[in-house]
């Protein structure tokens, strides 16, 4: 069981909502949400549930909160002295990662919280790398990953949410069904040359529909569309990480809820089989074992 977890799920439950939690703890919404739900998993329980005003424990989270959270913080003082010596670690990690990768920042982010002696490059490409020309320790990845000689570590699951600001919503109205996106200005992320994105949902027999929806920008740079998404300019498709995000801090609302993208993707971590790789090199690898999502072996 991670202690800082539990730490994030008790802060959580004092606080009612994770955005205060993340107002109080400095900690990204988005760190607390994962690190919450790799809680859950561990536990085999759901600990929270989750309303438009914020969360509320379940029977079984209030017990599990009854009987941790008078002992969390000598816990978290034990085990910061164990690994104290951890702690010293320093040196520079050097990572690549595709241009729109929130969710991938934020457990860098994380890392450099429990190591911060360590000094991070990031190269932002959509290309594909290769470790040793371009000096990269570890690469994320999704899609057609290139992986001879590499180790590719399953790391998370994602998809894509449609949102869009209140303001957008109140002047234009919201679709009702898929088909009522081709009636809207839709923004996404694409490629150079793509003109629409093909968006996939289950309809209420579980079978599978998809449609495509033309949209009238398409950037490989997610801040783009997310600042669409913010002036009320189109209703835009992100990131489920970057979408959950942005309505916790009520940047914008979500849209077609009741229709969520059947497809999704799987982002890995790649790196080189090295027996001597550097400790800070064995320090990630062995961080993003604990963090990653356990479902996907």
């Amino acid at each position: 069981m991670d202690l800082n977890a539990v730490r994030l799920f008790v802060a959580t439950v004092q606080a009612g909502s994770l955005s205060k939690a993340s107002d109080e703890l400095d900690v990204p919404i988005a760190t607390i949400s994962r690190q919450i739900k790799l809680l859950e998993q561990s536990l085999n329980i759901q600990l929270f549930d989750r309303h438009k005003t914020g969360v509320k424990p379940t029977a079984q989270g209030q017990l599990f909160y009854e009987q941790v959270y008078l002992n969390i913080d000598n816990l978290l003082h034990t085990e910061r002295n164990l690994q104290s010596d951890k702690q010293a670690l320093g040196g520079v990690l050097r990572i690549s990662t595709t241009i729109a990768a929130d969710h991938i920042w934020e457990m860098v982010l994380a890392f450099q919280q429990r190591f911060p002696d360590v000094q991070v490059y990031c190269q932002a490409t959509e290309r594909v790398v290769d470790l040793v020309a371009d000096g990269i320790d570890v690469a994320f990845r999704s899609g057609d990953l290139h992986t001879e000689n590499v180790i590719a570590m399953p790391m998370m699951q994602f998809s894509g949410a449609w949102v869009a600001s209140r303001a957008f919503t109140q002047k234009f109205g919201e679709p009702k069904t898929p088909q009522d996106l081709l009636n809207f200005p839709c923004a996404s992320f694409g490629r150079l040359g793509q003109k629409s994105i093909a968006f996939a949902w289950q309809n209420q027999q579980g079978k599978n529909q998809s449609l495509d929806v033309p949209c009238m920008f398409l950037s490989n740079d997610n801040s783009a569309i997310i600042h669409l998404a913010k002036t009320g300019r189109a209703l835009c498709f992100i990131s489920e990480y970057t979408a959950k995000e942005l309505i916790e801090q009520g940047e914008v609302v979500p849209i077609l809820a009741a229709y969520p993208s059947s497809a999704s993707y799987t982002t890995y971590a790649l790196y080189l089989p090295h027996r001597h790789q550097s400790a800070v090199v064995k320090a990630f690898i062995g961080f993003l074992k604990e963090n990653r999502e356990t479902d996907l072996e």
